[in-house]
Protein backbone atom coordinates (compact mmCIF):
# COMPACT_ATOMS: atom_id res chain seq x y z
CA UNK A 1 0.00 0.00 0.00
CA UNK A 2 1.31 3.54 -1.00
CA UNK A 3 1.67 6.23 1.77
CA UNK A 4 1.53 9.59 1.59
CA UNK A 5 4.54 11.63 -0.07
CA UNK A 6 4.83 14.46 2.20
CA UNK A 7 7.77 13.28 5.25
CA UNK A 8 7.32 11.15 8.48
CA UNK A 9 3.54 10.65 7.24
CA UNK A 10 2.57 7.02 6.81
CA UNK A 11 -1.00 7.50 5.82
CA UNK A 12 -2.52 5.46 2.82
CA UNK A 13 -3.02 7.77 -0.59
CA UNK A 14 -6.10 9.89 -0.95
CA UNK A 15 -5.42 12.08 -4.00
CA UNK A 16 -2.14 13.48 -6.00
CA UNK A 17 -0.11 11.59 -4.07
CA UNK A 18 -1.55 13.07 -0.29
CA UNK A 19 -3.49 11.42 2.50
CA UNK A 20 -6.51 12.84 3.37
CA UNK A 21 -5.45 15.43 6.03
CA UNK A 22 -2.49 17.30 3.59
CA UNK A 23 -4.77 16.90 0.49
CA UNK A 24 -7.17 19.10 2.24
CA UNK A 25 -4.32 21.60 3.11
CA UNK A 26 -3.45 21.55 0.04
CA UNK A 27 -7.11 22.63 -1.54
CA UNK A 28 -7.89 25.09 1.47
CA UNK A 29 -4.41 26.63 1.70
CA UNK A 30 -2.51 26.14 -1.44
CA UNK A 31 0.05 23.94 0.40
CA UNK A 32 0.21 20.95 2.29
CA UNK A 33 2.72 21.56 4.67
CA UNK A 34 0.93 25.03 5.70
CA UNK A 35 -0.42 23.93 9.37
CA UNK A 36 -2.92 27.09 11.06
CA UNK A 37 -3.35 27.36 14.84
CA UNK A 38 -7.03 26.20 15.77
CA UNK A 39 -8.72 29.55 17.00
CA UNK A 40 -9.85 29.76 20.90
CA UNK A 41 -12.36 31.67 22.16
CA UNK A 42 -12.35 33.97 24.74
CA UNK A 43 -14.51 33.16 27.48
CA UNK A 44 -16.93 35.53 28.68
CA UNK A 45 -20.28 35.42 30.50
CA UNK A 46 -23.81 34.88 29.57
CA UNK A 47 -24.91 38.21 27.90
CA UNK A 48 -28.25 37.66 29.48
CA UNK A 49 -29.57 39.63 32.54
CA UNK A 50 -28.30 38.07 35.96
CA UNK A 51 -26.52 35.12 34.77
CA UNK A 52 -23.13 33.99 35.83
CA UNK A 53 -22.89 31.07 33.12
CA UNK A 54 -19.66 31.26 30.60
CA UNK A 55 -21.45 31.82 27.48
CA UNK A 56 -21.16 29.29 24.45
CA UNK A 57 -22.61 30.88 21.10
CA UNK A 58 -23.10 34.33 20.29
CA UNK A 59 -22.58 35.58 23.60
CA UNK A 60 -25.15 33.41 25.26
CA UNK A 61 -24.50 30.57 27.62
CA UNK A 62 -26.55 26.73 26.17
CA UNK A 63 -29.97 27.66 27.60
CA UNK A 64 -30.24 31.69 26.85
CA UNK A 65 -28.65 31.12 22.95
CA UNK A 66 -31.68 28.38 22.94
CA UNK A 67 -34.16 30.58 23.97
CA UNK A 68 -32.78 33.74 21.85
CA UNK A 69 -33.23 31.49 19.38
CA UNK A 70 -36.62 29.81 19.33
CA UNK A 71 -37.94 33.93 20.30
CA UNK A 72 -36.23 34.73 16.88
CA UNK A 73 -37.81 31.60 14.97
CA UNK A 74 -41.86 32.65 16.42
CA UNK A 75 -41.20 36.50 15.48
CA UNK A 76 -40.87 35.67 12.19
CA UNK A 77 -43.66 32.86 11.70
CA UNK A 78 -45.70 35.79 12.69
CA UNK A 79 -45.16 38.58 10.19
Amino acid sequence: MNHCSIENCTKPIKAKDLCAMHHQRLLRHGSPHTVRPRRVKEESECSWVNCQKKSITKGYCSKHYYIQRVSRRSQVNVT
